[in-house]
C-alpha cells in the first residue's frame, strides 16, 4: 500500500466520522493511528530514497544538487 492509497482510507474513514459526529469507535481510532503511523514511515523512506539519489547523480556529474 501506498501513501496515497492510505490517504484514501483515511479520507474514506473522516468521511465516515463525519456523518456519525462524535461517534469514535476504538477500532477506528486504531486504524487511523495505523495509518498515520505507516504514512510517516513512508515519508522517512521517501526522503532517504531522495538522499540516495542525489548522492548518484553528484556522483555521475560530479555536481553536488540542492534538495
Amino acid at each position: 500500500m501506498n501513501a496515497n492509497e492510505l490517504a484514501d482510507e483515511l479520507a474514506k474513514e473522516w468521511v465516515l466520522h463525519d456523518k456519525n459526529v462524535g461517534i469514535l469507535m476504538k477500532t477506528s481510532a486504531e486504524f487511523l493511528y495505523t495509518q498515520i503511523t505507516m504514512l510517516r514511515q513512508q515519508q522517512v523512506e521517501i526522503e532517504a530514497l531522495k538522499a540516495e539519489l542525489r548522492l548518484i547523480d553528484e556522483l555521475v556529474t560530479g555536481k553536488a544538487q540542492q534538495k
